[in-house]
C-alpha cells in the first residue's frame, strides 16, 4: 500500500498522524493488510461454524424470580426524587 492509501484509511479511522508517524506505521500496516488477505484465502468450505472455540457452553445462571423492593422502598433512601422516580441531574444533551 502506498502512503496515500495508509492516510486515506486512517481518515476514515479519524486517525491523525504526523508525517513523521505514518512513515514509522506504514510498514506495519502493510504487513497487517497482507495477514488479513492471507486469511481471507483460507478454504473453509466444509468447515463448521462456530460461536467460541473452547468448548465452553452456555454458563449463564438460570433466571429465578426473587423477592423485589416495591416503589416506595428502592426510593427510601434516594437524595431527590421527583414523580415517583429517582431524580437525577442531566449531564448528556
Amino acid at each position: 500500500m502506498n502512503r496515500e492509501e495508509i492516510k486515506h484509511i486512517a481518515d476514515i479511522a479519524q486517525i491523525d498522524f504526523s508525517d513523521e508517524e505514518l512513515d514509522a506505521f506504514a510498514p506495519n500496516f502493510t504487513e497487517n493488510i497482507a495477514l488479513v488477505n492471507k486469511i481471507k484465502d483460507i478454504d473453509t468450505e466444509g468447515v463448521e461454524k462456530v460461536f467460541q472455540v473452547n468448548g465452553t457452553e452456555n454458563n449463564l445462571r438460570e433466571d429465578k424470580i426473587g423477592k423485589s423492593l416495591s416503589q416506595d422502598e428502592a426510593l427510601e433512601n434516594a437524595a431527590t426524587k421527583k414523580y415517583g422516580y429517582f431524580k437525577l441531574i442531566k449531564f448528556v444533551d
